[in-house]
């Protein structure tokens, strides 16, 4: 079995797809914001509908660079729980 590191480097672990795998309750979630989205932009001129559009990709961009922000937070927590594992400095015991 190849390292995490050479599987991370080859493509055959892809943390980003694996967060992309949707619940069944929130592909509904989604599919309802899309439908709102879509009647609600029905309903816009077009200077209003570009200033929604601009609200989107804004959210997109901010939704991004959180979840980049928690996925190296989580991987630097996992590192360091591994670390202490392995170091024998993690103080556990059944009481």
């Amino acid at each position: 079995m190849d390292s995490v590191i050479n599987e991370l480097y080859y493509g055959n672990i892809s943390p980003v797809e694996q967060m992309g795998r949707l619940t069944p309750e929130a592909k509904a979630i989604l599919k309802r914001l899309h439908e709102n989205e879509d009647k609600l932009e029905e309903s816009l001129n077009e200077q209003e509908k570009t200033i929604l559009h601009s609200i989107q990709d804004d959210r997109l961009e901010l939704a991004t660079i959180v979840g980049e922000r928690r996925f190296r937070e989580a991987f630097t927590l996992g590192a360091r729980l591994a670390t202490e594992v392995f170091t024998g400095e993690l103080n556990f015991t059944w009481e």
